[in-house]
């Protein structure tokens, strides 16, 4: 009785873990102790059946799939007695396989996952301890999916080929198994291996050249405190490549689950870049990404300058983290070193400039302080934009309204500042849409002086500022004396007549001593301004004119007769 409810607690163990319900199969196993023998059994059902011991000592049974998919093998456990079981094909060759626990705490199922396309397959279950006579109950469960891990994929050669940026699960078998995947990469760019992390569990995980070379590896983690994928990048060109997985520790039997992601990019380090001659070429003025594959990979990049130039070297910032560039010429010589800060408010670019005659040059990046290996860097190496000719500079300093600087010959994306004698800043440009901008200032002041302007084009650096000399606003004519008449009347009011005017000049009139006295709007060629009293003796006054547009004239002199 007891036997009775301990097998039917079993039976119900196993009904919960299928998940595609089915009727339980009584099974004979009488003859069933070969592969030609094997009794054909359905999926997602459960089996059942007795090693009797009188010359049965194993059973063998035959499942098809006609699809590829995952094959998930349940087998109960029972304490006191134990089966070895495995899955095999028609050659006896193992895809998986195990015992079922038989220590004071058993209980459940033992379970192995292992995916497989198409095809007809053997369980193969025999005695391992004092399970003769002993009912055992078993599942082959199946889970139509393209994307899981085939066997046998335990060489580069027969490595299952996968799509990029598509998820997928397998499982390591045995403490000498090991899984080859197989991409292709339609274009150079940036490949990022993801790959799960498990409690307990560690697997190493590469990505491989066809030739087995290493083009970058990780182990995952099996701290209590992972929660999330690891994940390592590395640059490459257009081709076919591989992933290799394999146990670290404790990953046997345990499913992972991987991702080959993939950006295409122009701007992506590409291995293998690591010395002078398989250095990346790089292009001026465009920021380049890459990653160190370890704290002993060094990254090389080539460019080339056609003349002498003021150049830049620039690296991203990144707290906790810091690469170290060095600059070299043709003949492998050091021009120049400087290491990236990495302090807590590390941010934005470390740069060092250098002033270099034209050739090539090579620039290595390496480890300088914590972990790189698993931060992307940013490089690039910028020139000088060519100065602005001052002759495309126009400046027009008006009078009574904002002054007007235009730069012409310009490209698209250039930004433009100007600065005033002093050097300070006072006005930049968006980047131009055309080859030309025009800034509204409000004020560059009424006498003659100059400014300065420089250029930024796309990807360079800020050019040397050139200096612009720009005119005094415009001052009207002063009238000529020979054209004013006054008239010191006696016992009416005086005046002043000025001729040789422009329509809408404003003739101003100030005394002797420079105090405003009247003005009139001409209305032709001549105004004539009417003074209460200019005084009985004889005396001078002073005349200015404003024309429109322009700054009042300078004052001439004119002296009166008394009346």
């Amino acid at each position: 009785m007891k036997k009775f409810l301990k097998a039917a607690s079993a039976f119900m163990g196993v009904l919960c873990l299928i998940l595609v319900s089915g009727a339980l199969k009584v099974s004979a196993n009488v003859g069933q102790d070969s592969l030609q023998a094997a009794k054909p059994i359905n999926v997602n059902a459960i089996n059942h059946a007795i090693l009797n011991g009188d010359g049965d000592y194993e059973d063998y049974w035959k499942f098809t799939l006609t699809k590829p998919g995952q094959v998930t093998f349940n087998m109960n456990n029972y304490s006191g007695y134990s089966w070895d079981f495995e899955i095999i094909d028609g050659n006896g060759n193992e895809f998986t396989g195990g015992t079922t626990d038989d220590s004071n705490k058993a209980m459940g199922v033992t379970a192995r996952k292992v995916g497989l396309p198409a095809g007809t397959y053997y369980v193969h279950i025999e005695d391992d301890w004092n399970s003769i006579n002993e009912t055992y109950y078993f599942a082959i469960n199946f889970a139509e999916n393209a994307n899981v891990e085939y066997e046998f994929n335990d060489s580069s050669s027969a490595a299952n080929k996968i799509k990029l940026n598509t998820p997928y699960v397998g499982e390591i078998q045995n403490y000498n198994d090991e899984d080859y995947y197989r991409f292709t990469l339609p274009e150079s760019g940036a490949v990022t291996l993801n790959m799960s992390q498990k409690t307990g569990n560690e697997w190493n995980a590469s990505i491989l050249t066809l030739e087995g070379e290493v083009l970058s590896e990780l182990t995952t983690e099996d701290s209590s405190n992972v929660t999330k994928p690891t994940e390592r990048t590395v640059g490459l060109p257009k081709g076919e490549y591989l992933i290799h997985i394999e146990n670290n520790w404790n990953s046997t039997y345990q499913p992972y689950a991987f991702t080959v992601k993939f950006a295409k990019s122009t701007t992506y380090e590409k291995e293998f870049n690591n010395n002078a001659q398989q250095a990346n070429s790089i292009g001026l003025g465009k920021n380049y990404y890459g990653n160190l594959q370890d704290n002993n990979d060094t990254d090389y990049f080539t460019f080339f300058l056609s003349k002498p130039s003021s150049v830049s070297l620039e690296m991203g910032r990144k707290p906790s983290v810091s690469w170290y560039m060095s600059l070299y010429n043709s003949n492998g010589d050091e021009v120049g070193s400087f290491n990236t800060k990495d302090d807590q408010f590390a941010k934005g670019i470390e740069s060092k400039r250098y002033s270099l005659p034209a050739g090539r040059y090579y620039i290595s990046v390496s480890d300088y302080y914590s972990n790189t290996s698993n931060n992307k860097y940013q490089l690039a190496v910028k020139v000088q934009t060519p100065s602005i000719s001052s002759k495309s500079v126009q400046i027009t300093n008006y009078v009574g309204k904002s002054d007007s600087v235009k730069v012409s010959a310009l490209a698209k994306g250039d930004v433009v500042k100007l600065f005033d004698s002093k050097g300070k800043l006072f006005a930049t440009s968006k980047p131009v849409s055309g080859s030309s901008t025009t800034f509204s200032i409000k004020q560059l002041g009424k006498n003659a002086g100059f400014i300065y302007v420089s250029n930024t084009q796309s990807g360079m650096l800020e050019s040397s500022r050139v200096k612009v000399s720009f005119k005094a606003e415009p001052k009207t004519p002063k009238p000529s004396a020979s054209n004013i008449t006054i008239k010191n009347n006696k016992g009416k009011s005086d005046t002043v007549i000025v001729k040789g005017l422009k329509k809408s000049d404003v003739v101003k009139l100030y005394s002797s001593s420079g105090k405003y006295l009247s003005s009139k709007t001409s209305t032709s060629s001549s105004a004539t301004i009417t003074v209460k009293q200019l005084g009985k003796g004889s005396g001078s006054v002073y005349v200015t004119v404003t024309r429109p547009g322009m700054n009042e004239s300078d004052k001439v002199k004119k002296t009166f007769k008394a009346e």
